[in-house]
């Protein structure tokens, strides 16, 4: 009876030691099917989807078709247009220069540059960078047939007599206006051009050989193309001629692996300290006490245990990194679209992979 009594115990212990172990479950499945459904649902044409775990790669894939009507497979080698995830290259650049010491987010921006509007001039940089500042936007989403200020001095001179939308620190109002004065303070601060100081910086070091900053300069044959929801339906996307200072909030196009690259690099600390990334990465506290939804320009969420930080381009793609208190252990989610037909937020696509990837 002991031995007997000693051998279940055995099992038992088997068992719990079994389930203690870190699941060798294959997701693979899972997320094809996911992403299958995500296709049928909100009628997207093509996607590309990769999730990193610390050094690992457990998924990486793509489905569907470049263009609706004369497009090729979709492969992890595909071009996207990131749109405003290109906000995250000019915001690391200020962080980088923040942990060199040679720009103090707590000071104003007028600091560095002198030809802000007079109502912009005691605006702190961490305030343009959370989205706090209270600036307007420097053009009309509502009517892009209206031209562009000519440059970026040109953006300031125009806005000089607009009115701020609220106290600087009173509030959130995403606008792209900000990333342009961000992008100012760099060009000063280094007497470099924000695209020379970006190859230098970010994409030579880390080998981004399939991002470029041109459309010219994409490989036509790897380019999807764009498309957005109206109606209902699914129609190709506005041609929009932004001017050439607007790289700074959009208009970089990426390959999956590239953005993959970038975004593993960050969280390794090959870019900016990982101390420095957790100091900076937490929500920017509101004049009234409330937190906001960036966190130093990176827009800041939770989930569970897990601390999510990342960007996205609206409706069609996203990028997501998860960690617990420090980054020690950390996912990494990149999820790119072309369109869809019904205006699917990319935050619920990158949710639908992530529930199934990572553990809650």
């Amino acid at each position: 009876m002991i031995k007997f009594r000693v051998l279940v115990l055995l099992y038992v212990l088997s068992l719990c030691t079994a389930c203690s172990q870190p699941s060798t479950i294959d997701h693979r499945a899972a997320i094809d099917a996911q992403m299958q459904a995500n296709a049928h649902k909100h009628g997207i044409p093509g996607q590309a989807v990769l999730v990193l775990h610390n050094n690992d790669i457990l998924y990486r894939s793509a489905l569907g078709t470049t263009a609706l009507s004369d497009g090729v497979p979709v492969t992890p080698k595909t071009v996207f247009p990131v749109y405003s995830i290109t906000k995250l290259f000019t915001i690391t650049l200020a962080m980088q220069l923040q942990q060199e010491g040679k720009v103090d987010f707590s000071a104003p921006a007028s600091r560095y540059i002198d030809n802000l509007p007079l109502s912009w001039r005691s605006i702190r940089i961490e305030q343009f960078l959370n989205h706090a500042s209270g600036i307007p936007e420097y053009f009309d989403s509502n009517d892009f047939s209206r031209p562009f200020p000519a440059s970026l001095d040109a953006v300031f001179a125009t806005l000089d007599k607009v009115s701020l939308v609220f106290a600087p620190g009173e509030r959130t109002s995403y606008t792209n206006t900000n990333n342009l004065v961000i992008a100012a303070v760099l060009e000063a601060i280094t007497d470099t051009p924000y695209r020379e100081l970006l190859r230098q910086r970010i994409i030579e070091p880390l080998n981004l050989h399939d991002t470029w900053l041109n459309l010219a300069d994409v490989p036509e044959t790897r380019l999807v193309k764009s498309y957005r929801a109206a109606a209902s339906q699914i129609q190709p996307d506005l041609a929009i001629s932004w001017p050439d200072y607007s790289i700074a909030h959009g208009g970089a196009y990426m390959t999956l692996d590239d953005l993959g690259t970038f975004m593993s690099a960050i969280a390794h600390g090959r870019v900016v300290s990982q101390a420095e990334l957790l100091r900076l990465w937490q929500p920017y506290k509101l004049a009234s006490g409330a937190t906001g939804f960036f966190a130093n320009g990176w827009d800041y969420g939770e989930w569970g245990r897990w601390h999510e930080v990342g960007h996205d381009g609206g409706t069609k793609v996203r990028v997501r990194i998860l960690f617990d208190d420090n980054l020690d252990d950390h996912y990494i989610v990149v999820y790119l679209t072309n369109g869809n037909k019904d205006g699917v937020w990319s935050h619920t696509l990158v949710r639908s992979v992530q529930s199934i990837i990572v553990p809650n």
